[in-house]
């Protein structure tokens, strides 16, 4: 009898602290990476003047002659006229 009143606090904090280690995982895992918390969201990146298109493979901005992203080394697909 004595041994369980030592075990008790054990396992309810066992049982207590596992679904919510769990659930914090769980969000920490499966959150996106542009999400920053908080009240505000984050802002959305605005392209800088000059550059006027955006990497495929990257996401970043490009300017209008280039032929390679600098960031990625991706080959970029030139709009025919």
């Amino acid at each position: 009898m004595m041994g369980m009143m030592f075990w008790w606090p054990i396992f309810l904090l066992f049982f207590l602290a596992l679904p919510v280690m769990l659930v914090v995982g769980a969000y920490l895992f499966y959150r996106k990476p542009e999400q920053t918390g908080g009240l505000m969201p984050a802002r959305p990146e605005v392209a800088p003047a000059g550059y006027t298109q955006a990497c495929l493979s990257c996401g970043r901005f490009l300017q209008e002659g280039w032929v390679k992203c600098p960031y990625c080394g991706s080959a970029i697909l030139q709009a025919r006229e």
